[in-house]
């Protein structure tokens, strides 16, 4: 092999290790960005408890805000995995956020007690009309915590002492900023 040929070997996959290496910052930088400016909601949930092999335990959680009475007003059904934007309104005591409007395309709202999610519809057509609802997921359904804390923390969830605090961008993507045990912020997430 040439000089010539083993240069261009070598920079060829130094330019692959730079564009790997340019992704992930790029991944780890947006995230952090959606948590220190997106705007902070706080949702009630619903958690199960189980456990990944390689990233350890975590809490598995639920909304009451995935469970949609509504379906987009285009009259197009809902397909599996199709993405959705869900209105969710403040209550009038300013407690829970509850969804109100569901669109296919993102809208933004200037109400104070508004804010959009993006979300993915769990359920097709068929099941929609089975359960009357729809369900969606949002990305924000997984915490991962310190081994031995999820079974705690869902004991806390089932009595209704849990919430988490979700930051939200202006694109509707949410993130879990950190877990509120009876009113006050106990696991926060470290922005590295």
């Amino acid at each position: 092999m040439s000089i010539l040929a083993s240069r261009k070997t070598v920079l060829g996959l130094a330019a692959v290790a730079l564009a790997q290496t340019a992704v992930l910052a790029y991944m780890v930088i947006d995230r952090i960005q959606l948590l220190r400016t997106g705007r902070e909601i706080v949702l009630s949930i619903v958690p199960v408890d189980p456990r990944d092999f390689f990233r350890g335990e975590y809490v598995r959680l639920d909304y009451p805000a995935a469970q949609l009475a509504l379906v987009p007003a285009d009259g197009v059904p809902l397909k599996r995995n199709d993405m959705l934007y869900v209105t969710l309104e403040r209550s009038a005591q300013g407690g829970d956020w509850r969804p109100v409007a569901v669109s296919r395309t993102l809208k933004r709202e200037d109400n104070p007690d508004r804010i959009v999610l993006k979300a993915r519809s769990l359920w097709d057509a068929a099941m929609y009309d089975r359960w009357r609802g729809a369900a969606v997921r949002y990305g924000i359904e997984r915490y991962f915590v310190r081994q031995g804390d999820g079974p705690k923390l869902e004991a806390l969830a089932r009595d209704r002492k849990m919430a988490v605090l979700v930051a939200v961008d202006d694109a509707g993507t949410a993130a879990i900023k950190g877990l509120i045990i009876d009113g006050k912020l106990q696991y926060e997430e470290p922005l590295l």
